[in-house]
């Protein structure tokens, strides 16, 4: 069980890393990322492929922190609709969209190819 100071710093990483999700989605605009799901072309695969392998190696790190907190890319989705509502509303009723999107993280954390939208 935790305590609360665990319990806190688990909250606070999992709004510090919706945030930085938001506020990449903000540099690259709500209405690209609509038209990109909407295609069904992968938004984490699109993003991945156009980042940096610095960029990449701070997305791993940073993302394996958040599993460390026993953070689940499920729940920065959810975050990130709370904190996003327009964004929660494009991902209402797209379920096998968000499966595909959290398997590609996944693959990028280990490290995978497999990153193509």
């Amino acid at each position: 069980m935790m305590n609360l100071t665990e319990r806190a710093a688990r909250k606070f990483a999992l709004i510090k890393a919706a945030k930085g999700i938001k506020k990449e989605i903000e540099q690259a605009g709500l209405e690209n990322l609509k038209v990109l799901a909407e295609s069904d072309i992968s938004i984490v695969g699109t993003y991945l492929n156009g980042c940096s392998p610095q960029k990449k190696a701070e997305l791993r790190r940073d993302l394996n922190t958040l599993l460390s907190f026993s953070i689940t890319i499920d729940m920065v989705l959810d975050e990130l609709a709370r904190q996003m509502p327009e964004l929660g509303s494009l991902m209402q009723g797209r379920e096998p969209y968000r499966q595909t999107e959290i398997q590609k993280i996944g693959q990028f954390l280990k490290g995978s190819q497999g990153l193509t939208t």
